[in-house]
């Protein structure tokens, strides 16, 4: 039982209503998530925002999927983790050997797992990293404009993890398990 109301089409305010049909048009459904977000339009419309600006950023969608996945399975968001999964997998984005590594912190090669490895130690240790390791991700062939993408997409998925954490909403995805073998 959801903790945080699931609003529908009639039950959202005209603006969510525009968005839950944006939302529709991009993904096929208004995810139960959205709908627990929906209770506020600025907060909904902000996360859309957010997340549509990083979408065509230089990072590119597959990095940042790669560390949405990542920060969800730090988040102990069961809710993203399998939504994530689901959306990399339907348009063929990651494969899905590759979202589970990359839910371990385990690139497609070796640029990719510095960088997943960077948004770890920038998750866990609330931004605060050191000199080395903006140099290693850096070395790795990111420049700053990626790294500050990389802070948006923790950003951004670390909201809708906590919607989804404290919201608990339907799950309407396949099931994954948070467990890691």
């Amino acid at each position: 039982m959801p903790r945080i109301k699931q609003l529908g089409q009639d039950e959202a305010q005209s603006w969510t209503k525009r968005l839950y049909k944006r939302v529709e048009g991009s993904l096929g459904l208004v995810p139960n998530m959205f709908r627990c977000m929906g209770n506020s339009d600025v907060g909904l419309d902000g996360f859309l925002a957010l997340n549509a600006g990083l979408g065509s950023g230089k990072l590119g969608p597959k990095n940042v999927k790669m560390i949405i996945l990542l920060t969800s399975q730090l988040n102990d968001c069961e809710y993203c983790v399998a939504a994530h999964t689901q959306m990399a997998l339907d348009p063929g984005l990651l494969t899905k050997e590759e979202c589970v590594n990359a839910r371990k912190a385990i690139g497609t090669d070796e640029k990719t797992t510095k960088m997943l490895e960077f948004a770890k130690k920038v998750k866990l240790n609330n931004g605060k990293v050191t000199d080395d390791d903006i140099k290693i991700v850096r070395d790795a062939g990111f420049d700053d404009q990626e790294i500050v993408e990389m802070i948006g997409s923790i950003a951004l998925i670390t909201f809708a993890n906590y919607i989804s954490n404290v919201g608990e909403p339907d799950l309407d995805f396949p099931e994954v398990k948070l467990e890691l073998n």
